[in-house]
């Protein structure tokens, strides 16, 4: 699960199965908890191809297969919007993210990070459990 937090509304993108790599929905009811990792007052969730954030990870592995060509395809450019999105967001502001495994939205984090939206990607790329991040503007 990977969610994003903001001090001003962010831009919604719809999910739509078998279309959609990447998507920012509103929270659902039950993850509502997920409320109290962030300090800021509008949280979202974040989803891959997939329609979860396991779809937020590639490594460097070979491509045996046209199903694996497809799926690091999908996840390369799920990434890579996320990375866009994040892009555009942070020139108004820094926003916060946590990943997680589902059930562990009220888990302490084990590890915060502050990184620039070019973070996200490379050559190998997959999120951490329990892992809280401050994402603002510019490059490295």
């Amino acid at each position: 699960m990977v969610y994003i937090a903001a001090d001003e509304p962010l831009p919604l993108i719809e999910w739509q199965e078998n279309v959609s790599v990447f998507c920012v929905t509103k929270l659902s009811e039950g993850e509502k908890r997920v409320h109290r990792q962030f300090s800021r007052p509008f949280v979202y969730y974040l989803g891959s191809y997939e329609g979860c954030g396991c779809g937020f990870s590639y490594d460097d592995e070979p491509v045996e297969d046209e199903d694996d060509r497809r799926r690091d395809a999908a996840a390369r450019e799920s990434v890579r919007q996320l990375s866009k999105y994040l892009s555009d967001v942070v020139r108004r502001g820094s926003v916060e993210m946590y990943a997680c495994w589902d059930g562990d939205q009220e888990a302490e984090p084990e590890e915060r990070l502050e990184v620039r939206p070019d973070f996200f990607g490379g050559e190998t790329f997959a999120f951490k459990e329990k892992l809280f991040f401050k994402v603002e503007g510019g490059v490295v």
